[in-house]
């Protein structure tokens, strides 16, 4: 196994490829003076997790990025309009997570439709499942219209494997930085960690001066962003295109 060192280090490397590969399309992190940090939470909305981080997030005035998967917000809509009721965004984590060598342009446009469907709206942002990228996912999302969204490696805590609370606690508050995007999960097995670890590091970066917004507020801050056309009219035509063949 790889040393934690060795692991930052292809990170890295990684996220300098990708970022010239596809200049303002997918994004790490920005810089910024603000002291800014957006939290992200995947593979939900679940009923008991997604619940009790809304609550933490509402008692330190804090918002966040929610990148759901289009079969939990199916069946948990009503958990999907308190999220944006109370602030918080929307992003795309495809219809049903599935590994990299299976996701199509149907996936993401099929988990945007079941997110239009409740909200209104048309998610711009992605995370593509497990974070991988390749030529391949970069070009789905190009024919989407989405941006990637990743996360900053260095405040990366690994919630998913259930590390312990002041694991997942240090690693974030030891490293955060102005414009950092950091990644939790509040689906796919139990989060309980997770909801302890992010009340205690939203109320000590709180005392440091940091506000927690969503991704959305935090692109307004990158420099290299190229925004989309209208994504819904591209989605009709591929959905359109897809049914003619």
């Amino acid at each position: 196994m790889p040393s934690d060192a060795l692991t930052q280090k292809i990170a890295r490397d990684g996220q300098l490829y990708w970022e010239h590969h596809a200049p303002g399309r997918i994004l790490y992190s920005v810089q910024t003076k603000k002291r800014w940090i957006a939290f992200t939470f995947d593979d939900g909305p679940d009923p008991i997790y997604t619940q009790q981080i809304l609550r933490v997030l509402k008692r330190h005035a804090a918002h966040a990025t929610f990148f759901v998967v289009g079969q939990q917000a199916r069946a948990y809509p009503k958990l999907l309009r308190e999220l944006v009721g109370e602030g918080n965004e929307i992003g795309n984590h495809t219809e049903r997570h599935p590994q990299e060598g299976r996701l199509t342009a149907d996936e993401i446009t099929s988990c945007d439709s079941v997110i239009h469907g409740i909200l209104g709206v048309t998610p711009v942002l992605l995370r593509p499942p497990g974070g991988r990228l390749s030529d391949r996912i970069v070009d789905l999302a190009e024919r989407t219209q989405h941006i990637i969204v990743m996360w900053t490696w260095d405040v990366d805590p690994r919630d998913w494997s259930q590390p312990g609370v002041m694991r997942i606690f240090s690693r974030i508050v030891e490293n955060a930085d102005p414009g950092d995007i950091v990644i939790f999960h509040d689906g796919g097995g139990p989060r309980t960690q997770t909801v302890k670890a992010v009340d205690m590091i939203l109320e000590t970066l709180s005392q440091q001066g940091y506000k927690f917004v969503t991704v959305g507020q935090m692109i307004k801050e990158w420099k290299d962003y190229r925004p989309y056309r209208n994504p819904s009219q591209l989605h009709t035509e591929i959905n359109q295109s897809a049914a003619d063949r």
